[in-house]
């Protein structure tokens, strides 16, 4: 993986963006909606990145999994 895409997809920066996603459209959407909106853009983008090799699609996937588990359970 590149420097930059290690970056990019680690669970840390993905908690962050999910929880911008969140507060850039609480107007319009429920917690759940943005998790599940933001999820099926950035894994969609993942499984269409003709470039990486099949582990790091895994280890992305997997970040952001964990991302999206950490911020949805927060505020219980």
């Amino acid at each position: 993986m590149s420097r930059l895409n290690e970056q990019l997809f680690t669970a840390d920066r993905l908690v962050a963006n999910f929880k911008e996603y969140i507060r850039q459209n609480e107007a319009y959407m429920t917690k759940t909606q943005a998790l599940n909106a933001y999820y099926k853009v950035v894994s969609g983008s993942i499984l269409a990145d003709r470039i990486a090799k099949n582990a790091d699609l895994i280890v992305r996937m997997r970040h952001l999994e964990e991302a999206y588990q950490r911020v949805s359970q927060e505020g219980r």
